[in-house]
């Protein structure tokens, strides 16, 4: 399964190279918020080669959804993750595909094709306190509007104060990657999407990193945002959430 993943991995990252010089036409899924034929083109490869690499294996998309995602094992794909920035020319980019066992994540895959970064494992980096962590935040309008997206921006304001650095860089799948490879200790989404959080939540598991709801509840599907980091900095950021969890 995993050589199968890798193989589908590598036909969309070619069809995200190929897109990355031409004008892209913007399609609108939502405010502030669209995607273009690169996530159509990358996400009918991944479907095409998992279908016929692993036939018994289902496939849910973000653009198309799919398979039963608590059920028997389903392929879950985010075929370009940060789209605005792949559009934009920003090189903070990625393909992301996971796999559901019964609804819990078991193996994950992130390519970032213009940071010449592939990840199916890693390791957290430990510190010494929360004042020397850096955490990634994502994108803010996720959270929709009102006391939770409110909370939201006062956490985000709390840990830009409070941490060595802070990082927001309008890609699930970068801040998966750097959580693995150690070069952020935490990352709190805005939301609990499956096609932005199961392959990131397997391979941050699998590194070492603690993952989470808000509250510090055992990440699942039905939680309503994802929280991961470092075991010496998890508690402080479950702390810094928690009004954050209240609202939400």
């Amino acid at each position: 399964m995993r050589a199968a993943a890798h193989a589908a991995v590598d036909e969309a990252v070619a069809i995200l190279r190929a897109g990355r010089d031409r004008p892209l036409d913007r399609i609108g899924k939502a405010a502030k918020d669209f995607l273009t034929e690169v996530d159509l083109a990358s996400e009918a490869a991944l479907k095409a080669s998992l279908a016929k690499a692993t036939p018994d294996i289902g496939f849910y998309g973000e653009e198309g959804g799919g398979a039963d995602l608590t059920k028997g094992r389903v392929w879950v794909a985010d075929p370009l993750d940060g789209t605005i920035n792949y559009a934009t020319g920003s090189p903070l980019c990625g393909v992301m595909l996971g796999l559901l066992q019964d609804g819990e994540p078991v193996l994950g895959i992130i390519d970032l094709p213009f940071l010449g970064t592939r990840v199916d494992s890693g390791a957290v980096q430990d510190v010494d306190g929360f004042d020397e962590a850096i955490v990634g935040m994502g994108d803010a309008f996720h959270q929709g509007g009102g006391e939770r997206l409110d909370a939201y921006l006062r956490l985000t304001m709390e840990v830009h104060r409070r941490a060595l650095r802070f990082r927001c860089v309008g890609s699930a799948a970068v801040l998966w990657t750097w959580l693995a490879s150690g070069n952020i200790q935490g990352l709190l989404l805005a939301h609990n999407n499956p096609y932005d959080v199961v392959a990131g939540h397997a391979i941050a598991r699998a590194s070492g990193a603690v993952v989470t709801d808000y509250a510090g509840a055992p990440l699942t599907l039905a939680s309503k945002g994802t929280l991961a980091a470092a075991p010496s900095i998890h508690s402080d950021l479950t702390a810094l959430a928690g009004d954050l969890a209240a609202r939400t």
